[in-house]
C-alpha cells in the first residue's frame, strides 16, 4: 500500500510538472487540461481529507518546481557562488505552489464528490491564489489563468473577474471532463466558457486602437548582460549604448523610456553625471529612466526608482519602488537568518510609500511599476488618482534566455486588460513591449536583442469592472461557487 501511494504521488508531481507547460512561452494548455482532469478525477475518488490535501499538494509541487526552473539562471550569474542553493529554490517553489493547491483540495474534500466538489475546489482555489498574492509579502507568479495569454478572447474575461476568476473558470472547464461526457455539468461548463470566449471576441474586435495625440515614445532595450551591468569598468560603455540607441533618428520622439536601473550613478545625487543624459534627448523631449535614488546620504539609504527628466536633466518627478523583492532588495528577518552572507545585498533598500501616479511632462500622468510590481493583480494602480497609462521599467537580465522573461511579460499583459490601461514595458535584455488596454502586444523586441521601439501611446479605456472593484469580484465568485456546492439534492 505504501509503495502504491509513493507511485501515486510521483505521478501527481509529473502531472503537475507537465501542466506547467501551459504557461508562457509554451502555452500548451492541453497539458494543463490533462493535469487538472487527472487531479479532479483522483480527488473525486478520495474520501479522506488529508489524502485530498496531499494529492493537491504533490500536483502543485510539480507545477511550482517546473514552472519556476528558470530561476536557476539567476543563481548562476554571480560566478556561480549560489549554485548550492538551486535545489533549495526548486524545493521552495514546489512547497509554495503545493501548499495552496493542497489547501484548496483539503477544503473541497468536505463537499460531496462530483460537480459539488469541483465547484468547491474552484472556489477555494480563487481564495488561496489571492492569499498567495499577499502572504509573506506575496509571490503570485503564474496564476493558473495565465495559460490563456496567447488566446486574447478568453483573456478579456479578466477585465471583469480578474486573473483569479479566470483561474476558477479554467478549473471548472478542465475539471468537468473528469465527471464524464454524460454529465450535464460538463456541457454547462463548456457553454459558460464558450460564452466567455464569444464575449471576449466581441470586446476585442470592436475595440479600435486609439492613440494619444502628440505623444511619440521610444523604448530603449540596451541588452547589457547582467555580469557587466554593475561593472565599474563598463559603466561608460553601458551609458554610451543607451545614449546611442536613444539619439539615432529620433526626430519627432517626445518621450524616451529606459529600463530599470539603466544608469549606475545616483540620479538625484550626482548632478554632473546626470548632465551626460542630455545627449540622449532631442530638444524638448522627456526621459523616463530607472535608477538608484539617494534617500538619506547619512545612512546611505537608497531606493530603486523611476525618474522623469526634462531635456536639461532636471528631475520633475520620481517613483520609489514600494514592493521590494525578498532576499534580492531586502533581507527579511535579517538578524535571525544564519545565511545572510549568501544573499547578494549588504543593506536593505528603501521601501517606497506605495503606488503613485506620476505627472509626466508633455503627456498624461503614468502609473509607475518597477520590475515584478507588475505581477500583483489589483495592486498596480493608485485608486485615488487613476493614471492614463502604466510604465513598467524592468531588468530581466538576471533570468537570461529562459522562460522567466516570457512569463513576466504575460503577467504585465494581464494587468493591462484588468485595468483597461495601456502598458509600456522597457526591459534591459527583453522583452520590451507596447501593450494596448485590451492586451494586444502592438510592438515588441525579442528577448536577448538590442534595439528600440518607436510607438504612439495607446489611449486608455474607461475603468473596467475589475479596475473599479478589484479582488472583491473574484472573491464574490468564489463565494457563489461554494454556496452552490452546499446546495443539497432534492
Amino acid at each position: 500500500m505504501l509503495k502504491q501511494k509513493r507511485y501515486l504521488f510521483l505521478f501527481l508531481i509529473l502531472l503537475g510538472g507537465l501542466s506547467s507547460f501551459g504557461f508562457a512561452p509554451c502555452f500548451l494548455w492541453p497539458l494543463t487540461a490533462l493535469g487538472i482532469f487527472g487531479l479532479i478525477k483522483l480527488l473525486n475518488k478520495e474520501q479522506k481529507h488529508f489524502a485530498c490535501f496531499f494529492k493537491g499538494f504533490f500536483f502543485g509541487f510539480g507545477m511550482g518546481a517546473v514552472s519556476m526552473h528558470w530561476l536557476t539562471h539567476a543563481l548562476m550569474i554571480d560566478g556561480g557562488r549560489f549554485f548550492v542553493v538551486i535545489p533549495l529554490v526548486w524545493l521552495f517553489f514546489g512547497l509554495w505552489f503545493g501548499l495552496f493547491f493542497g489547501l484548496s483540495a483539503f477544503g473541497a474534500s468536505f463537499f460531496e464528490t462530483g460537480w459539488r466538489r469541483l465547484l468547491a475546489f474552484a472556489g477555494f482555489f480563487v481564495i488561496f491564489e489571492w492569499v498567495r498574492s499577499w502572504l509573506f509579502t506575496g509571490f503570485p507568479w503564474n496564476p493558473l489563468g495565465n495559460i490563456w495569454n496567447d488566446y486574447l478572447p478568453v483573456m478579456q474575461s479578466v477585465s471583469v473577474v480578474g486573473i483569479y476568476g479566470l483561474s476558477a473558470l479554467t478549473i471548472l472547464l478542465f475539471g468537468a471532463f473528469a465527471l464524464g461526457y454524460k454529465s450535464r455539468f460538463l456541457w454547462l461548463s463548456c457553454s459558460l466558457f464558450g460564452l466567455v470566449t464569444i464575449l471576449g471576441m466581441v470586446r476585442l474586435y470592436t475595440q479600435p486602437i486609439g492613440s494619444v495625440w502628440g505623444t511619440h515614445l521610444r523604448l530603449v532595450q540596451p541588452n547589457i548582460p547582467q555580469t557587466l551591468k554593475w561593472d565599474p569598468n563598463e559603466e561608460q560603455k553601458n551609458l554610451a549604448t543607451l545614449i546611442k540607441l536613444s539619439r539615432e533618428n529620433n526626430k519627432g520622439i517626445t518621450h524616451i523610456l529606459w529600463p530599470e536601473s539603466a544608469v549606475s550613478f545616483f540620479v538625484n545625487y550626482h548632478d554632473e553625471e546626470r548632465l551626460h543624459l542630455m545627449s540622449a534627448m532631442g530638444q524638448g523631449s522627456v526621459l523616463l529612466t530607472g535608477g538608484m535614488r539617494v534617500v538619506d546620504p547619512k545612512t546611505r539609504l537608497l531606493a530603486n526608482s523611476i525618474f522623469v527628466l526634462d531635456d536639461l536633466t532636471d528631475i520633475h518627478g520620481f517613483y520609489d519602488k514600494s514592493h521590494l523583492v525578498p532576499f534580492g532588495e531586502y533581507m527579511p528577518f535579517r538578524e535571525w537568518l544564519p545565511f545572510e552572507k549568501l544573499v547578494p545585498i549588504s543593506s536593505d533598500l528603501y521601501e517606497g510609500k506605495g503606488l503613485k501616479t506620476v505627472p509626466v511632462l508633455k503627456t498624461f500622468s503614468a502609473g509607475m511599476l518597477v520590475c515584478y510590481e507588475v505581477i500583483f493583480s489589483g495592486r498596480v494602480v493608485d485608486k485615488k488618482h487613476r493614471p492614463s497609462w502604466l510604465f513598467n521599467a524592468t531588468n530581466d537580465g538576471w533570468y537570461g534566455i529562459s522562460f522567466g522573461p516570457h512569463q513576466h511579460l504575460a503577467m504585465a499583459q494581464t494587468r493591462a486588460i484588468e485595468e483597461g490601461l495601456p502598458l509600456i514595458r522597457a526591459a534591459n535584455t527583453g522583452i520590451s513591449a507596447v501593450i494596448d488596454p485590451v492586451g494586444r502586444i502592438l510592438k515588441q523586441l525579442p528577448l536577448g536583442g538590442q534595439g528600440v521601439i518607436d510607438s504612439d501611446l495607446p489611449m486608455a479605456l474607461a475603468p473596467t469592472i475589475y479596475a473599479r472593484y478589484g479582488v472583491k469580484v473574484p472573491l464574490l465568485l468564489a463565494g457563489l461557487f461554494l454556496l452552490l456546492a452546499f446546495k443539497r439534492k432534492k
